[in-house]
């Protein structure tokens, strides 16, 4: 538990209001679970986004007060639509040997 409180703090995700789910290397099973996100945790997701994207072009930090939490932010939007898509994947690819 300690590790993972280290880790997240030492990512300065939290400085730009990132969540970890925000930052994943879109690949095409990453693509498909953000297709099937709901409309409201996208835009949600593409506003962190650019806001993150937006203060680091300026080279500076959200205000203290605005950091999304590293520890205690346990809100995984994408982790259950992801592991439905792999799954889903594994059965096709079962399915076609």
């Amino acid at each position: 538990q300690r590790m993972k409180v280290a880790y997240r703090k030492s990512c300065g995700l939290h400085k730009y209001g990132l969540q970890y789910e925000d930052i994943l290397k879109e690949t095409p099973l990453v693509d498909e679970a953000l297709r099937r996100l709901p409309e409201p945790e996208l835009v949600a997701r593409d506003q962190r986004l650019k806001r993150a994207f937006d203060l680091s072009h300026k080279k500076v930090y959200l205000d203290p007060k605005d950091y999304s939490d590293p520890v205690y932010n346990n809100h995984y939007y994408l982790s259950d639509i992801l592991e439905s898509v792999k799954q889903e994947k594994d059965e096709r690819d079962a399915f076609r040997q």
